[in-house]
């Protein structure tokens, strides 16, 4: 099984790496896998089986969409799953924390594939029109649409990373229970800053998008949305430093705990 491997390969890697706490599957950890896999199987339902090669070969066209949208699934189980091994903590506000994730993984697994799906449409030159199962054709995205959508997607974004950052929140805090490494307790905070910031990345989508629908007709139109994506791409430049950064700190520390005679020698693995 996946998670075979993955515990496999982690035992055979240097000590640079986290350790893990927990190898076993608990039942907050099934019921999330269960979630994960019933939210690809939405997916994967909401295909009908085509009875034409038309139909084929527009089915087709929904692939890349989809594989994009497996694949942010994927990454989100994938982080979840480092987080129990790393931790262990299986507590009242873990639970909890895990719950509204997999609420929000629930609630987004339709709005995602829809978005993906309509930038894959238009980057094929699929058109802005789709036609109804009445064989009436309707804009895929009304222009009105626009800004309510992408404030529910970036909260939707803020929500996901806000909540992995509270996860790590409460792993620090518990650090001492755990018994948390100075590199450790590095790679926490480290993960708390990322995840933060991607949340900030999200509300700055919500920003950007209200501003623009704000403006939109009056005067000064062009001015308010030039603003907006320079806050916006300068908030980008700042998390890209700060992330350079917190890989130059982490090689520092692993080179001291090396010479200090505290970590065996070797590439240190990047998180």
């Amino acid at each position: 099984m996946l998670r075979d491997k993955l515990i496999e390969r982690h035992s055979a890697t240097a000590r640079h790496e986290f350790r893990w706490r927990s190898r076993e599957i608990s039942r907050l950890e099934g019921l999330s896998d269960a979630v994960f896999a019933f939210a690809i199987t939405l997916l994967i339902v909401a295909l009908e089986v085509p009875r034409t090669s038309g139909e084929l070969l527009e089915a087709m066209r929904g692939f890349i969409s989809f594989a994009l949208t497996f694949a942010f699934l994927y990454v989100l189980w994938y982080r979840q799953f480092m987080f129990f091994r790393r931790y262990g903590l299986e507590d009242r506000t873990t639970a909890i924390l895990n719950g509204a994730l997999l609420f929000v993984v629930l609630f987004f697994v339709f709005p995602l594939k829809f978005l993906f799906s309509t930038l894959i449409n238009r980057l094929l030159g699929a058109g802005k029109m789709v036609r109804l199962p009445n064989g009436t054709l309707e804009r895929a995205i009304q222009p009105e649409h626009v800004t309510p959508m992408l404030t529910i997607y970036g909260l939707g974004s803020a929500a996901v990373f806000a909540i992995f950052a509270l996860l790590h929140l409460h792993a620090y805090h518990r650090r001492r229970e755990l018994r948390l490494t100075e590199l450790e307790k590095l790679d926490t905070l480290q993960s708390l800053q990322a995840y933060t910031a991607s949340a900030g990345m999200g509300l700055l989508t919500v920003l950007y998008a209200n501003v623009a629908g704000a403006f939109r007709g009056k005067p000064y139109e062009d001015q308010a949305v030039i603003a907006a994506t320079v806050v916006f791409f300068a908030a980008m430049a700042a998390i890209l430093k700060r992330r350079l950064k917190r890989k130059r700190q982490r090689k520092q520390i692993v080179e001291r705990l090396i010479a200090e005679g505290a970590l065996p020698q070797g590439d240190p693995e990047e998180l």
